[in-house]
């Protein structure tokens, strides 16, 4: 071969290599853009979903606080009396301490102030007139007559909720949640005139320290809230009542596949001799990237689903767990039951011992009742003092009605606590499917009638929800029996 032939060869085949060179790159490159896109994508939808959560989750959160402290005799009294500094500090400054709620008030039945907090300080009251003039629309919600039914139903004893109001709005120009509920007597002793009752305000300012409080709780960058979309940007809006967008929560999001795009650039360019190693280091780097992104997204995913103080399953877990047991067919007969718990004598303990102790005696509640459980149940916090069973697999009322009993007696032992010992009880009602229930509502709302016949029939029991309910003795009724029993032996 002459050395122009070979030329023209080494030309050729240098030209091939280049080519094919080029077009590896440029595949390898439109790979790397696509599955960047596409991991982009998912993270965004991912973080967007935690934070729609999270807002949520606030709501719910300020819905529990409202009612652990507007529910108060003392309050009540403390009211009635005119006593503005124990109000200030006994409802201002422990909400603001406790919960974090930036603004407190309290007005009575005309929506006149009677008390303000700002951060946990005393401010006179007169100062937040404009503030609960703007709140009027918001408070005229507890007026209405089927808000007034409630209360009167809670106040004779009827129900264990009160009723609140808790929406996102504007305060002063600022996105703010807002929870409003009357207060009123936890005893039922010192109940206010229907319709003269206090309400009780609680402002938490959706500003950068709540913004910070998301970013942490949910693994985002540099999140804000602000009052306009910001341009160019996808953000969670913020929603009142009405539906309207008062707000929006934006974030840097995460784009780890444009990350990864950037630090490989550098090798791609460093030429077609090493492009076999090139592509070797960039599937690795993007296997191990993929992985990284899966295991921050399962790990997001798991937070989500658990209850932060206890460990169980939280109400979302509930919800997709109870879901999840209805796919198969209906056949009429049991072959699932849901257990609802409420504990007995809670708010007692948490009034009398604090709320730490309170927060330890859950914590107690959920290791006694682990132990009871088959591997196929799973055990949820609902939130508060609420917990639920789902019961899967069974073959008859005894087996979730033995259940209930076990779970009332292991409740029933005395509970020792850091401060001190405390003795509490639980409720338990039951409902099963496919013979009642034929869909997760309604087992939902069935097991919650039992229970609530449970409390009603002297709490401390199991009520099984059907035609005829199974109720488990009272402790008094069994205590009666036996002196009857006595006194004919």
């Amino acid at each position: 071969m002459s050395v122009k032939d070979r030329s023209h060869f080494s030309t050729r085949f240098l030209l091939l290599l280049f080519a094919v060179a080029v077009i590896a790159l440029v595949g390898l490159g439109s790979f790397l853009v696509w599955s960047a896109q596409r991991i982009d994508a998912d993270a965004y939808g991912h973080e967007s979903e935690l934070l729609k959560r999270g807002i949520a989750e606030l709501a719910v959160n300020m819905k529990t606080a409202q009612q652990d402290i507007a529910v108060w005799d003392e309050a009540v009294s403390a009211y009635e009396r005119g006593d503005s500094a124990w109000l200030a500090e006994n409802l201002g400054n422990y909400a603001y301490q406790t919960y974090g709620h930036n603004r407190l008030y309290l007005v009575d039945s005309e929506h006149n102030p009677v008390m303000a907090v700002h951060e946990g300080g005393h401010v006179a009251p007169e100062t937040s007139v404009d503030t609960i003039d703007r709140l009027k629309p918001l408070l005229q919600q507890l007026r209405t007559l089927d808000v007034q039914a409630a209360i009167s139903a809670f106040n004779e004893g009827n129900t264990e909720t009160p009723p609140n109001i808790v929406e996102f709005t504007l305060v002063d120009g600022h996105p703010a949640l807002v929870g409003a509920m009357p207060l009123l007597s936890l005893s039922g002793s010192n109940p206010s005139e229907l319709g003269s009752e206090a309400i009780f305000i609680s402002v938490v300012l959706l500003d950068a320290e709540m913004a910070n409080y998301m970013g942490t709780e949910y693994l985002v960058d540099n999140p804000a809230f602000t009052l306009e979309k910001p341009a160019g940007t996808t953000a969670v809006p913020v929603v009142d009542g009405s539906g309207q967008t008062i707000a929006w929560l934006d974030w840097n999001a995460s784009r780890p596949g444009s990350h990864l795009i950037s630090d490989t650039l550098p090798a791609l360019v460093a030429g077609v001799l090493i492009m076999a190693l090139i592509i070797v280091q960039l599937l690795r780097s993007l296997r191990r990237v993929l992985k990284q992104l899966q295991a921050e997204r399962e790990e997001a995913h798991e937070r989500a689903l658990r209850d932060p103080l206890t460990g169980l399953g939280n109400r979302s877990m509930f919800r997709a767990t109870l879901e999840s047991c209805f796919a198969p067919p209906n056949d009429n007969q049991p072959r699932l039951a849901l257990l609802a718990l409420d504990l007995d004598h809670f708010k007692e303990v948490n009034d009398s011992m604090g709320h730490a102790a309170g927060d330890e005696l859950l914590t107690l509640v959920a290791r006694r009742l682990a132990p009871l459980l088959s591997p196929n149940d799973t055990l949820i916090r609902l939130g508060g003092d609420e917990f639920a069973v789902i019961q899967p697999g069974i073959f008859s009322h005894d087996e979730p009605i033995e259940l209930a009993k076990k779970i009332v007696a292991e409740l029933s032992k005395p509970m020792e606590l850091s401060s001190g010992s405390a003795t509490i009880g639980v409720s338990v009602g039951i409902a099963t499917a496919w013979d009642v229930a034929k869909n997760a509502e309604d087992l939902e709302r069935f097991a919650d009638d039992a229970l609530y016949r449970a409390k009603n029939s002297g709490r401390n029991r199991y009520c099984l929800y059907g035609p005829t309910e199974i109720n488990e003795p009272s402790r008094q009724q069994n205590e009666l029996r036996g002196a009857f029993s006595t006194r004919r032996a």
